[in-house]
């Protein structure tokens, strides 16, 4: 065991080797991935031991960002690999298995990934990860630049990621980050939902459809978008610098606070379309941009490495930070998780307000209409002639106020303006014609199959959702519910897992069109080890 080590743009992950230990990459000096699991249980002291390190100074740098990514229906496998994805002009990727074990290096073709925070899980079954991502390039066949990826855990089987541009529906072209969300089940379940904010201050939920199908031909899709929905952003504005987590069902966003403390909130769009708050009962984790995080059973883990290196966690169920560093917040930040909170709902108050004003207002009208019976003409000549004793006294006249004109002429004059009305008033003239939306019709294309990997024999290796306008349903806040991971243990009838020999890639140089790179002109089913 030894402390655990400072990484620029490391990644993160949830471990099969304990329930307290997690995943973390990154890169050293001169191209040194290094691969740590890190025992979090002690978070004022962790440990972390060196798995595997693989020096590569063409294909890892520790100035791109990475991200790591767990099998989640194969965490009770003891080999089973994290997917770690490297993004930006070096857009590789490998695997990382417990065993020490680091795969070969791959890409696609004239294909790089944008950021982390546009390169969502949705779905996960049976030991393979969709993902939807952003790429650099706009797609000429659906003019758009999110493609859908799938992955295998058992490379051996299926030894390659599947790439293809062909989603149904398209997010927006100016994303802010998007988040992955799924129902966790053991098979059969291969939907969830992609959520996409965008830098306009709004989002945007799309039903998920995988399928885990071979690529046969050029029309079989990977993953389809479906029956896009806004999302309810309840008065919240992310900024750059949030970032998403994963966490089945729920997608969780961390973002920087007003007092540059962790604001955390949470989607669950499986059961509405709504963004909320979801408030600390406790002091809290300051923001930093470097913060790298993940999630670990029913905890959000955040990895920070500004000066000594910190772990720390979120309870999504107590709703509690741990960890060292930990400050108060200097805001009042209301919760928006509990409906039933003994907050005054926002209706109930301008219900209140609005049934007090009409009881004062016909309080006033019946009061002006008492008035003027009083002080009405015939009233007021009663009172006149009875009140004069002297016969020969003229009686005083009163000057009675004009009568109001007949209803009969009222109609007459109303229904006059409402003929003078219309005819009299020019109407807008529409001269220019509505343009006919653009519409992209998806044509046979090839797909992009990720580098086919050398195995050699002495090496082991629809869903729709629906929301009615105007209506919203009571929402109560409910953490995502997780199977504790069990220690696991090999199956002593399985044969041993040896370890896996790496050939690095050919050396890339830039500028080169045959080096080996993500952007090279190559055949798209090519491995370049």
């Amino acid at each position: 065991m030894s402390s655990v080590p400072s990484f620029e743009n490391a990644c993160i992950a949830p471990a099969v080797t304990g329930p307290s230990d997690v995943w973390l990459l990154g890169v050293g000096y001169a191209g040194r991935l290094e691969a740590y699991i890190v025992s979090l249980a002690n978070l004022n002291a962790p440990s972390a031991r060196l798995i595997a390190a693989q020096v590569d100074s063409d294909a890892w740098t520790g100035l791109a960002e990475r991200g790591c990514y767990p099998f989640v229906n194969t965490m009770n496998d003891p080999n089973s690999p994290i997917l770690m994805q490297q993004f930006g002009i070096l857009s590789y990727g490998t695997y990382v298995f417990p065993n020490g074990t680091i795969g070969p290096t791959g890409y696609f073709t004239n294909t790089t990934f944008v950021s982390p925070k546009m390169f969502s899980l949705s779905p996960a079954v049976d030991g393979i990860n969709w993902f939807n991502a952003l790429t650099n390039k706009r797609s000429i066949y659906t003019n758009s630049r999110w493609t859908g990826i799938r992955w295998r855990s058992n490379w051996a089987l299926d030894a390659r990621g599947s790439r293809d541009n062909a989603l149904t529906e398209y997010p927006t072209d100016t994303p802010l980050l998007s988040v992955g969300t799924f129902e966790l089940k053991a098979s059969g379940s291969n939907s969830g939902y992609h959520t996409v904010f965008d830098t306009y201050g709004s989002g945007m939920v799309y039903s998920t459809v995988a399928s885990s199908a071979p690529i046969n031909n050029t029309f079989d899709n990977l993953l389809t978008l479906a029956n896009p929905q806004p999302v309810d952003m309840n008065g919240i504005t992310l900024s750059e610098k949030s970032i998403p987590v994963t966490m089945n069902s729920v997608g969780y966003i961390l973002d920087q606070a007003s007092d540059d403390t962790t604001m955390v909130y949470a989607i669950s769009p499986s059961r509405d379309a709504t963004l909320r708050r979801v408030g600390a009962l406790s002091d809290v984790l300051p923001f930093k941009s470097s913060m790298a995080a993940s999630y670990m059973n029913n905890k959000i883990v955040v990895y920070s490495s500004q000066g000594k290196p910190v772990f720390n966690t979120f309870d999504t169920v107590t709703r509690k930070w741990s960890g060292p560093g930990l400050v108060k917040s200097q805001l009042q930040v209301s919760d928006d998780l509990d409906d039933t909170s003994s907050k005054m709902p926002l209706a109930a108050i301008i219900g209140g307000v609005v049934g007090g004003l009409v009881v004062i207002a016909v309080a006033v009208f019946l009061i002006i209409r008492h008035r003027r019976k009083t002080r009405s003409p015939g009233n007021s000549a009663e009172k006149v002639d009875s009140g004069n004793t002297n016969a020969d006294t003229a009686p005083v006249q009163q000057s009675p106020s004009p009568p109001p004109p007949p209803p009969t002429q009222q109609v007459v004059i109303s229904e006059k303006i409402q003929q003078l009305q219309p005819s009299h008033l020019p109407q807008p003239q529409h001269s220019q014609q509505q343009q006919p939306q653009q519409q992209f019709i998806h044509q046979p294309q090839p797909i992009q199959q990720y580098g086919q990997f050398d195995i050699r024999p002495q090496q082991p290796l629809p869903h729709t959702i629906m929301y009615p306008d105007g209506q919203r349903q009571s929402y109560i806040y409910v953490p995502p519910t997780f199977v504790p991971v069990q220690q696991p243990y090999p199956d002593p009838n399985s044969p041993p897992y040896s370890q896996r020999a790496h050939s690095p890639p050919v050396p890339y140089t830039s500028g080169t069109s045959a080096a080996s790179s993500p952007t090279s002109p190559q055949h798209p089913n090519s491995f370049h080890p």
